[in-house]
């Protein structure tokens, strides 16, 4: 049997994929005076061996995992999106096919002369769209 209390023993508190999270963490439960350390931090392959290891001791546990929950953001669910539908709301370049297209109709500020007189000039009924991917610009 072990010499030590019960609440004096060190447990896992939570592993974490690379150090930089574990310190982030570390340095929170520090800054609350609460003890702990990091193990496993320079072991190659880490999230394979186990992690980046932070522990506390047994009677930190609760007052540590409130802490260490507290400035979590909880996940939530996208809205569903039917496909036939995004890809009707989604403009894409008739050159290369990608979605990284701005649309507008309305010039501005830093946009290039020859731009401002083509949106101001031309009054287009469509909007005029850049690619990103390629450079093309069309008419959305």
């Amino acid at each position: 049997m072990s010499d030590e209390p019960a609440d004096e023993s060190i447990i896992l508190l939570a592993s974490f994929a690379n150090a930089i999270s574990a310190h982030l963490a570390k340095n929170q439960l520090e800054a609350a005076e609460i003890p702990c350390f990091i193990s496993n931090e320079n072991r190659p392959y880490g999230p394979i061996s186990g992690g980046v290891r932070l522990h506390v001791r047994r009677r930190d546990l609760a007052a540590a995992q409130d802490l260490l929950h507290a400035n979590q953001v909880p996940m939530q669910a996208l809205p569903f999106i039917d496909e036939v539908d995004a890809a009707a709301q989604t403009v894409r370049c008739p050159r290369c096919h990608h979605t990284d297209v701005v649309c507008r109709q309305e010039p501005e500020p830093n946009d290039s002369l020859l731009t401002k007189l083509r949106l101001w000039i031309m009054a287009p009924e469509k909007p005029q769209c850049h690619c990103f991917q390629c450079g093309l610009d069309f008419e959305g």
